[in-house]
């Protein structure tokens, strides 16, 4: 069973790491944000978060090399690219001869108010919606109107 559905400290460990990473580039002003898992051998080894802001593509810290950690983060993302966005973040997955890249954005205008030191916690939220959770994806709760039946 994978570390993301037993819910291991593994897969909690890398939900906290992306999300405090995602935080800090959000609150500064950077939207876009992408995680490169590298491979060795096929399999993961290190994840290295960017952020993409005037200069381009910038490494915001030091990889994470941990390869137990690595794979909860490479598994948890393979988690939010089978939802593939929310109403707040679109993402997108490339595959790479060494590794492969998840670039997620965020809409601005839909963050402004979460921006601070709270925001990891609402990423939290934000990204990982268990499936019980009432607060759905706006799109969800669009309903088409039933046509009208002859029974009158």
């Amino acid at each position: 069973m994978s570390s993301t559905t037993a819910g291991s400290p593994q897969a909690d460990q890398a939900r906290e790491v992306i999300c405090h990473q995602i935080s800090r580039s959000l609150n500064a002003g950077r939207f876009a944000i992408r995680v490169r898992i590298n491979t060795r051998n096929g399999q993961a080894s290190e994840a290295r978060f960017y952020s993409h802001g005037e200069q381009g593509w910038q490494g915001e810290s030091e990889p994470v090399t941990s390869v137990p950690l690595v794979r909860g983060i490479e598994e948890t993302l393979a988690m939010l690219a089978s939802k593939g966005h929310g109403d707040e973040w679109s993402l997108r997955h490339n595959v790479h001869a060494d590794g492969h890249e998840t670039d997620l954005r965020f809409h601005r205008e839909k963050l402004a108010s979460s921006l601070g030191d709270g925001l990891a916690k609402v990423l939290d939220r934000m990204l990982f919606r268990d499936q019980h959770d009432s607060r759905k994806d706006s799109r969800r709760s669009i309903r088409t109107p039933q046509a009208a039946s002859g029974n009158s």
